[in-house]
């Protein structure tokens, strides 16, 4: 790339795509380069089109033939002769017995590849311009063709008209193309008596059949704009069947599926009317590249039908684009080709043609490429290493145990770098949700994609049906149970730079009955080992419940879009009876957990400023209102010593602690006061005590000179105090808090003042504080306390996000039930015990289902969630599953009576 080209991108403007456009202008050089390994001339004429069989290469010409290469040599065999205007575009059939072109002189030719000879002459009973694109379906039998005058038109070769019968043959208008139609922004075009002139030299055609597309095979203004492209696929993402994907000058692609001898639209893509679409290419992955005018490569995913991406991929027109390897090749009217990998993140660029990229292909060989400098170039270019294999249909192996299949899966999953809030990760995480969704569907679910809010990853949706009868053997739908299982796929972010990690965080890695790798606990394990334990209940005739799956991949960035996603498709989520979702951890390592209440979050930021520019403290120091100072005097007002919080009414709301509730914590102090497991701090996240709540005795001896890590003191010597132990869980999982989690300046230097600083706060609320009110509160606190200070600064104080609380009734029969199930599987009563984090989607789940929520813990304490070293116990995950299956089987027999 010269040093213009990479100015004219710096300065391009950003995509309409809230995430901007990415792309990267340089990079490091491949170990092993493409590169050009044989240039063939086209006599003096552009190469507009190409297209290549396993013996022959064929280019269109502006000239109206099409040159015939044979491969093995890079030699002219021939040249086809009988369009009168620019060969726009060429393709083959599958079997590579027909070659079809299009041309500027309104009219398509089918030609023999074995003989050479041209068979079939085929026009529109319009005058439809230039015929830009060009596609064939052998299913159909029917070539499908895109015009200038903004419609689409296709002719079924089944036709009578192909064996030479001209019944009820449409008549073609007389209209002679002008030469003013072929014009190109990119090239010359010969003059219409140029072409008459070179007409009267053609060999006689005398196996020639015209034929003439029907008025019902046309579909009038299918765009607002010139047709430029058409690409063929087969089944891409929740479109069974073939389909035909049109581009055009209007910025828009339309899918059209191929039915009965006719195209019907099925969805618009809707693109940017500046931006029109001279290109298309298609990944097994199911994303949608296309190069538009301007120089951008637009990505949509065909899942949720989103545009992810709009790269700034050139300086202009983007010609050509191709799916090479997991990555793609983009090709431009700025005379480049660029090779991009499966992260779209630039790879490489050749720029040995002379002029304009106008044509592209990939053969089982080559990279080939045509150009405005009459030349066609044959590039080798090293395959790139396969990625992850996206279990696609039909890739599982039914016959192995569900045990070994979970297990397997789960480690192409924790491959999957599904890191939600990261651009960088946004395909992966895409494919992570795809991935999830194949898997549903190869174990019996009916499965899709959701879209989420523009930039932000797709949700998962999976319904597996009840096989259930009534007595009378009809299908008792409306008894059916429904449970709606919630999870999510995105992981917190796993750096590795001080090698805190002692495996690769994103290879799932077995150790002493443990699985290690980002994900296993949180959340990819547990979602898992639910969905196997619906399917070995599908396996085995026994599933008579119907499970609904909805796993989000923006869990750990707030949820964000998640309500406005569900309730667009809220009618896939009707009559569920059940919400169950596993992602906690329980109280310790030996003892299972219920969890039935989760504290609500506020999101909040303090920003103080002023108008001045950062400044000197040598020089202004002392003169001004410093914003940082300010904010430390704000801060320091919204907790006492006593970590009590000093906004005004923050606790009026607070239900009170009820004896039944009280009840619930008397088993988790007597576990804490009898369990040597529940002293061992060597990795536990979710600790229950701290040291100071330890008796006076355990204080002195941790304290001694020779004790450097924290003592291993047998409980039944030194008892804890039941009560202190109560008022500590319930200062972590029952009442509010407020947190200062940290300050941004405008500029970090030890000698300058900042102009501006920025505190991020959190409260954590509770039954029964209202989201609204406490926010309210403490805005007006906060402007209070500043105003008192008479400063002269600025403040403004936002509300970020927020999430309720949730509080489950540990009483109910669907607590009762998971108890029973758990009890079952561990031969023990699990603890009732609540969290003091926050899951966003549980409460509004509730409140949309009209569904109650149950919180199933599968992993320990010591699981290390958002820490290094994640892990989870195998025999927990197994012990999951089963629970979950004993679960569904116990509510399915509970609803017969």
């Amino acid at each position: 790339m010269d040093i213009n080209t990479i100015d004219t991108l710096a300065s391009r403007t950003e995509s309409p795509t809230p995430l901007g456009n990415i792309s990267k202008g340089s990079s490091p050089k491949p170990m092993y380069p493409t590169r050009c390994v044989h240039t063939i001339s086209q006599d003096d004429n552009s190469v507009l089109s190409l297209a290549a069989s396993d013996t022959y290469l064929f280019s269109g010409s502006q000239s109206s033939r099409i040159h015939v290469w044979d491969l093995q040599n890079f030699s002219l065999v021939t040249s086809l002769v009988g369009h009168r205007g620019s060969v726009l575009a060429l393709t083959l059939s599958p079997d590579q017995r027909l070659l079809f072109s299009c041309s500027g002189d309104g009219t398509i030719r089918v030609w023999d590849t074995a003989t050479l000879r041209c068979v079939y002459l085929i026009q529109s009973c319009h005058d439809v311009g230039d015929i830009f694109s060009m596609v064939y379906s052998a299913t159909a039998n029917m070539l499908i063709f895109g015009n200038q005058n903004t419609s689409i038109q296709w002719f079924d070769l089944t036709d009578p008209q192909t064996n030479g019968s001209a019944g009820n043959v449409p008549v073609i208008p007389i209209n002679p193309r002008s030469s003013a139609s072929q014009k190109s922004k990119f090239f010359g075009a010969p003059s219409y008596e140029d072409i008459v002139e070179e007409v009267d030299r053609f060999p006689t055609e005398e196996y020639l059949v015209k034929c003439v597309i029907r008025e019902k095979n046309v579909r009038s203004n299918a765009h607002d704009g010139y047709v430029y492209c058409l690409l063929h696929a087969v089944d891409i993402p929740n479109v069974d069947g073939e389909v035909v994907l049109s581009g055009s000058g209007d910025g828009d692609v339309k899918i059209w599926s191929i039915s009965n001898s006719t195209l019907k639209l099925l969805n618009t893509l809707r693109g940017d009317t500046d931006k029109g679409v001279l290109s298309m290419a298609i990944s097994e992955d199911g994303y949608l590249f296309c190069g538009v005018q301007g120089g951008d490569v637009q990505i949509w995913d065909l899942e949720t039908n989103q545009l992810i991406r709009s790269m700034m991929a050139h300086s202009d027109d983007v010609l050509a684009v191709a799916i090479r390897g997991p990555g793609f090749v983009s090709a431009s009217a700025d005379g480049t080709i660029k090779v991009w990998n499966e992260e779209f993140e630039f790879r490489e660029c050749m720029d040995d043609h002379d002029g304009i990229v106008l044509s592209m292909i990939c053969s089982q060989d080559y990279l080939i490429t045509g150009s405005s400098d009459h030349s066609i170039k044959f590039w080798d270019m090293p395959s790139p290493v396969k990625p992850v294999e996206h279990f696609r249909r039909n890739s599982i192996v039914q016959d192995a145990p569900s045990s070994d299949t979970l297990l397997y899966v789960l480690d192409k999953w924790i491959s999957m770098r599904t890191v939600s809030g990261s651009p960088k990760c946004m395909e992966e995480c895409r494919r992570g949700a795809r991935f999830l969704k194949n898997v549903l569907q190869q174990l019996g679910a009916v499965s899709r994609m959701i879209p989420g809010i523009t930039g932000r990853n797709p949700l998962v949706y999976g319904r597996f049906s009840a096989r259930r009868t009534s007595n009378a053997g009809i299908t008792a739908e409306s008894k059916v149970p429904t449970v709606l299982v919630y999870g999510h796929y995105d992981v917190i972010a796993a750096q590795n730079d001080k090698q805190q990690w002692n495996t690769d965080p994103f290879k799932l890695t077995g150790k002493n009955g443990y699985l290690y790798g980002r994900g296993t606990s949180d959340n990819k394990g547990p979602v898992l080992a639910s969905i196997f334990a619906v399917y070995e209940l599908l396996k085995e005739g026994q599933l008579d419940v119907n499970v609904i799956f909805l796993v989000e991949g923006e869990e750990e960035n707030g949820s964000l879009g998640f309500q406005d996603a569900v309730n667009k498709y809220k009618d896939l989520f009707a009559d569920v009876d059940l919400i169950l979702l596993s992602n906690s951890y329980w109280l310790g390592e030996d003892v299972p957990c219920i969890t039935y209440g989760l504290r609500g979050v506020i999101h909040a930021s303090i920003k103080i400023s002023n108008t001045l520019s950062d400044l000197h403290s040598g020089v202004e120091g002392g003169a001004v209102s410093e914003p940082l100072i300010d904010l430390i005097h704000v801060t320091g007002r919204l907790v006492d010593n006593n970590k009590h919080v000093l906004v005004p009414g923050f606790y009026d709301d607070v239900s009170q602690v009820t004896d039944a509730e009280k009840r619930l914590y008397d088993p988790i102090v007597t576990w804490l006061q009898t369990s040597e497991t529940a002293l061992s701090q060597s990795r536990t996240q979710h600790s229950a005590i701290t040291s100071p709540t330890l008796s006076d005795k355990s204080k002195t001896d941790s304290d001694s000179p020779c004790s450097d890590k924290r003592p291993n003191i047998r409980p039944t010597q030194y008892p804890l105090d039941t009560d202190r132990l109560k008022q500590e869980l319930m200062a972590r999982w029952r009442f509010p808090t407020l947190s200062v989690h940290k300050i941004d300046v405008s500029i970090s230097n030890r000698t300058i003042i900042p102009r501006c600083a920025t505190a991020c706060v959190s409260m954590r609320i509770v039954p029964d504080q209202s989201i609204e009110d406490i926010a309210a509160k403490f805005e007006d606190y906060v402007r209070q306390v500043f105003a008192d200070m008479n400063s002269e600064n600025e403040i403004s104080v936002e509300i970020q996000s927020s999430a309720e609380y949730w509080l489950g009734n540990p009483e109910s029969r669907y607590f009762k039930a998971v108890e029973k199930a758990i009890h079952k599987e561990w031969n023990m009563k699990p603890l009732y015990i609540r969290e003091g984090g926050s899951i966003p989607a549980v409460r509004f789940l509730e409140k949309f289902c009209n569904a109650p929520a149950v919180h199933l813990p599968m992993g320990q304490a010591s699981d290390q969630a958002h820490l290094h070293n994640e892990r989870i116990r195998l025999r927990n995950l197994h012990a999951g599953r089963r629970i979950i299956k004993s679960l569904l089987q116990d509510l399915a027999a509970s609803s017969d009576t």
